[in-house]
């Protein structure tokens, strides 16, 4: 699915094409490009970062890494990396329960808690500019 691209760096890879993902999202397609693109300005880059692994979209504003997302046949699951400042941000926002959760649940390393999300429906995508606005200290 994904191939090394020649001249790029080892993780960046091309990515699945736009027929492929449709065959493996199906009806999750609609939600992988709500997710994949949020707003003007954001752009991905298909990574590989362990052999044999699916590739990975990893979504950015400039420089700046905002989350990752990895589509599958069962849900689009999002990744995000929120510093310890977003983390106390995201105790005084207003959050769905379910986001507080995954939060404090989240595994914790050097450089912040990698919280995870399965998406199921469109309808999701709340979830994900309620994190995006945490880890952006807009909340």
């Amino acid at each position: 699915m994904a191939t090394k691209r020649k001249g790029t760096p080892r993780s960046l890879v091309a990515g699945p094409s736009d027929a492929e993902l449709r065959r493996l999202l199906g009806r999750r397609y609609a939600l992988f490009e709500r997710v994949a693109h949020p707003r003007p300005g954001v752009a991905g880059e298909w990574r590989s970062y362990k052999k044999g692994a699916p590739p990975v979209l990893k979504v950015l504003e400039g420089k700046q890494t905002l989350y990752y997302v990895r589509p599958d046949s069962v849900a689009v699951h999002v990744s995000f990396l929120l510093s310890r400042r977003a983390c106390e941000g995201a105790s005084a926002a207003r959050l769905p329960a379910r986001l507080r959760s995954a939060i404090e649940s989240a595994q914790v390393f050097p450089e912040g808690r990698a919280v995870r999300l399965a998406m199921h429906r469109v309808a999701e995508v709340a979830d994900v500019t309620a994190l995006l606005a945490v880890k952006l200290g807009v909340s």
